[in-house]
């Protein structure tokens, strides 16, 4: 999960138009895509007054600690909060909790934070209204939810689900929240040397209605639909919430379990690359040529017909 640049900016607007204060719980803990520097300049920029903090600390993750990105405690006392921590249902990033959203938090956390904040998170947890439910609990009146990005479109397998906007609009509308912002915008998914670095996004301001002429294939490239059948033996249940697959495969690399060999290959190339881009902090000018070089693969990638597995039938 992360902060990149454009949710950054928007999160400034938002403190603009609401300062900052008192608690904050990360849903998921926070890499951070920006320097202090970076933040210092979007915030004159948009008006905003940082909190001033006693010591910048850099990025938990080394790799974006090296490029000087701020740590995710750092940059929400930036912000103006005076607490901040952290949730996750596992261990993996020293969270200050360890709990599954898809469970009822603990009596004792309700009321606790001024704001949870989450950016990447939500969509991995099964139960969706769950998630809602629980992020109701834990804030005071007054309080804020922030989806920072939220997936809603060509994120196919990365969670359990891809939102609508009109998710958020109606679930708050219905139950007595103000929606004092709401957006949707189009990035392209551009990473250099562990940090994303996609072009300026174009965001736009989400009101209900105006995606009805693109909410059938109307985003220019084909529809995806499933089919599935399942079939119930004996034993079977429904009553288990599943851990998404994705993230498993994460953890069990973590505990040192075996991948399958074209996991451990494709981890290895990933590796490689890896090693590669954190040498070209020594070597400015190759870090520059293989900017502009990923970028236009980027670019051209993006913009060409995907490469899909053969397909097994055609009905």
């Amino acid at each position: 999960m992360g902060v990149p640049r454009g949710t950054i900016r928007l999160l400034l607007d938002e403190a603009k138009r609401r300062p900052f204060t008192g608690s904050v719980l990360e849903l998921g803990r926070m890499s951070i895509f920006a320097t202090d520097t970076e933040l210092a300049g979007w915030a004159r920029a948009q008006g905003v007054e940082l909190a001033p903090v006693e010591r910048v600390e850099l990025s938990h993750d080394p790799r974006l600690a090296e490029l000087g990105c701020l740590s995710d405690v750092t940059f929400f006392r930036r912000l103006g909060f005076s607490r901040v921590e952290t949730m996750d249902v596992s261990d993996w990033e020293k969270p200050d909790l360890v709990w599954d959203l898809n469970r009822e938090v603990p009596a004792e956390w309700r009321g606790r934070y001024d704001c949870v904040f989450e950016s990447g998170t939500i969509q991995h947890v099964f139960h969706t209204p769950n998630v809602l439910a629980n992020i109701h609990a834990l804030l005071r009146p007054g309080g804020r939810a922030v989806h920072g990005q939220a997936p809603s479109h060509n994120h196919v397998d990365h969670g359990f689900h891809m939102f609508c906007p009109t998710l958020f609009q109606d679930w708050y509308g219905a139950n007595g929240w103000a929606v004092p912002a709401a957006y949707w915008y189009e990035f392209e998914p551009f990473w250099f040397r562990s940090k994303f670095a996609s072009p300026p996004w174009r965001i736009r301001r989400y009101r209900p209605g105006a995606l009805d002429g693109f909410s059938y294939g109307g985003f220019g490239r084909r529809q995806v639909a499933l089919f599935f059948v399942a079939e119930m033996r004996e034993g079977a249940r429904a009553d288990v919430v599943p851990q998404q697959s994705y993230y498993q495969r994460f953890w069990s690399e973590e505990a040192g379990e075996r991948m399958d060999p074209e996991a451990q290959r494709a981890r290895a190339r990933t590796r490689r690359l890896d090693r590669f881009e954190a040498g070209l902090g020594r070597r400015p000018i190759v870090s520059r040529l293989w900017f502009a070089w990923k970028a236009l693969r980027s670019f051209i990638a993006h913009r060409l017909p995907r490469r899909l597995p053969p397909p097994d039938l055609r009905y």
